[in-house]
């Protein structure tokens, strides 16, 4: 899963060298950034004159923090590769207007051109990015206050849930929606749920936002799950 992951977004960075990506965090991709390393080690792609953003980032986590996201892709993916760290991109968790963070974030993604490619994973209740479950979905970049179930998954990266920051700022799903191509992965028995209801169910529910990914024309699912 992981090598496949990582050949189609080394085939489209090398197809367009200066594009622009949002990343997940997560034990899912990690595999996959090995991967990309080990291409760029080989020479079989470049990430020099690539731009990268975080799909989100914890609300009073610095980009130094251990737990927060920026961290995690520097530590999993950037210092592996030939990246341009000027071309790396978080929201400012630390942030004193989270709003204007979030508008600022989004105000950047679009002076790019927008996304080109959003890489994400998928939540246990169908969350992509830290777009959670709700009567309705927010469409730019936005601070969110997270589930109890989300919570819950990510204790595992701190010493107790109650160290879990409760907001986040995420991409929205516009955003997502206004990439390119989107490609996610998927592995674990505690997805399979929620990709056998993406796969299975053909309704589009704000209930379970990975649905949406329906209304898209380019999205790729890469899983071990069947």
């Amino acid at each position: 899963m992981s090598e496949a992951a990582a050949g189609i977004l080394a085939e489209e960075l090398n197809g367009n060298p200066s594009a622009v990506f949002a990343l997940p965090t997560g034990s899912t991709p990690v595999g996959t950034y090995q991967a990309l390393a080990k291409l760029n080690r080989e020479g079989k792609v470049d990430f020099s004159l690539g731009n990268f953003f975080n799909v989100d980032e914890y609300v009073g986590l610095s980009r130094e923090s251990e737990q927060g996201y920026y961290h995690f892709l520097y530590e999993n993916l950037y210092q592996y590769v030939n990246v341009d760290l000027a071309k790396t991109h978080a929201p400012d968790g630390m942030a004193l207007e989270p709003e204007l963070a979030a508008v600022q974030y989004e105000e950047m993604i679009d002076g790019l051109g927008g996304l080109d490619v959003a890489f994400l994973g998928i939540g246990r209740n169908g969350h992509i990015g830290f777009n959670e479950p709700a009567a309705s979905l927010h469409y730019s970049t936005y601070c969110v206050t997270l589930t109890k179930s989300t919570i819950e998954a990510n204790a595992r990266f701190f010493k107790s849930t109650e160290e879990v920051p409760k907001q986040a700022l995420t991409i929205g799903i516009g955003t997502i929606m206004k990439a390119k191509k989107i490609i996610m992965v998927a592995n674990g028995e505690d997805k399979a749920d929620a990709i056998c209801r993406l796969k299975e169910d053909t309704s589009l529910d704000t209930e379970f936002p990975s649905s949406l990914l329906r209304l898209h024309p380019d999205v790729t699912v890469v899983t071990t799950i069947k």
